[in-house]
């Protein structure tokens, strides 16, 4: 007997998407066994990190730190353990976990949509979409860390609307679970990515306040799933800090934010002048364009090169990690609130470029030659970064003016939420296109949301 869903009377894994979810797969298996990844940039760290967790284990790791996030650090460590054991490069064995993560990617996503009732063709555009799209595979195939934090992304959706459904419900044992899985998704999200040391709160208050207003009672089951996702948020974050804080002598989570801060907030309040705010407007679609209207030497200033290089000479002057980080956002705190305006200012204009996420032009991933002379394809690079983010800017702000509406959906509001803060906190110190990827499945979701509503037969 065939599974039906409720709403649509249709089975739940229709035979077109069986076959799209089974040729994502081949075709990502044929990525993993022909891509070659470049080890460049932050990758080298990653390895390092991942090397000194194989060798010498955690206490080392916090001894040395604060390091990066620790959940992308570890699952390289295990590629290495695996290497000794069967043979193969730790790189190819990093690349099947990427298949694993994407075929979870789209499962979660699949689901998704379901849950809001989007037609099977439009589901299934989708899913194709994101087996192909160059931004998510190349997070796959290369060793940075955005494809570990997409299923957490995705997770914190379905988890946040199953809390909202048990507390609605008045269901305890359902508002506890639900919670509990909120409040790891939160953690497990911070700990690949910090900017959801923001993120996380901010979502955690928008989502509650929500709740309650829709009914005004502080019910057990609300205060339960409150209580139970705070602390499942929280506890795992402070106590990774309080490590750090007592092997490194830095109450933190990682070693790169308040640098990050202050290049930022030193880029950002300089003295404003037209061209500075032209240049970075330019920036907002790509280095690519910035370069061709302004020349390299004026968009430097703009690219996380020049930040970096605000930052470095900050940090030549304080060697100790504790002295380094009390200092720095001391002096970040200090350059904002010199020129609050401006500070904010280049913060919208950072953020626009969230809509500007899609390319084949990242980078550190070495792809067979078919597919190389595809993306080299400059038209083709440009169309689909263009329509995509026409779409993508289309989309998310018809789901933020449907979250205005009583009869908004639960989902749709929640991933305009996550949307919203992700970029938000994110454009306080840098967004380039590769740190998009974790959300691009929420893009995709919006997408599909705003075509079947503009496919919907009129009433």
């Amino acid at each position: 007997m065939r599974l039906q869903s409720k709403k649509l009377n249709q089975p739940l894994l229709p035979p077109i998407i069986a076959g799209i979810f089974f040729l994502s797969l081949v075709y990502w298996l044929y990525l993993a066994c022909t891509t070659r990844m470049d080890i460049v940039y932050d990758a080298i760290e990653y390895q390092n990190l991942g090397k000194l967790l194989n060798t010498q284990g955690w206490i080392e790791y916090f001894k040395v730190g604060p390091c990066r996030e620790p959940i992308y650090p570890f699952l390289v460590s295990i590629s290495m353990h695996l290497e000794s054991v069967t043979g193969l490069a730790y790189v190819k064995i990093m690349a099947f976990f990427g298949v694993f993560l994407l075929l979870l990617t789209q499962a979660l996503t699949y689901i998704i949509l379901r849950l809001l009732n989007i037609r099977n063709s439009i589901c299934a555009l989708t899913l194709i979409y994101l087996a192909l799209s160059p931004c998510v595979n190349n997070s796959a195939f290369s060793l940075f860390s955005e494809i570990a934090e997409i299923p957490f992304v995705l997770c914190i959706i379905l988890t946040s609307y199953f809390s909202w459904e048990s507390i609605k419900k008045n269901t305890h044992l359902a508002s506890f679970f639900y919670g509990l899985l909120l409040g790891l998704s939160l953690a497990l999200a911070t700990f690949v990515k910090d900017v959801f040391e923001g993120a996380a709160p901010a979502f955690l208050i928008v989502l509650f306040i929500t709740i309650y207003s829709t009914n005004k009672k502080l019910t057990a089951s609300f205060l339960l799933c409150l209580v139970t996702a705070v602390s499942f948020y929280a506890v795992p974050i402070n106590a990774y800090k309080w490590l750090n804080w007592e092997y490194n002598g830095t109450f933190a989570l990682a070693n790169r934010a308040s640098l990050r801060l202050y290049s930022t907030a030193a880029q950002r309040t300089e003295p404003l002048t037209i061209k500075k705010l032209a240049v970075a407007l330019a920036y907002v679609p790509g280095e690519g364009v910035c370069n061709s209207i302004f020349g390299p030497k004026d968009c430097f200033y703009w690219s996380f090169q020049g930040a970096d290089v605000l930052g470095d000479k900050l940090k030549l002057k304080h060697f100790r990690t504790k002295q380094l980080n009390t200092t720095v956002l001391y002096k970040a705190e200090y350059k904002i609130l010199q020129d609050p305006f401006e500070f904010t200012l280049f913060t919208c204009v950072e953020g626009l470029k969230m809509f500007f996420w899609e390319s084949t032009q990242i980078g550190f991933v070495q792809y067979p030659h078919w597919l190389q002379r595809i993306y080299d394809f400059k038209i083709f690079n440009n169309a689909l970064r263009f329509l995509l983010s026409l779409l993508t800017f289309i989309a998310v702000f018809d789901l933020w003016i449907e979250s205005f509406k009583p009869e908004r959906s639960p989902i749709g509001f929640l991933i305009g939420v996550l949307i919203f803060f992700y970029a938000l906190f994110f454009a306080l110190f840098l967004l380039i296109t590769r740190y998009m990827i974790p959300i691009v499945p929420l893009y995709l979701i919006a997408i599909s949301m705003w075509f079947n509503k503009i496919l919907a037969p009129k009433k």
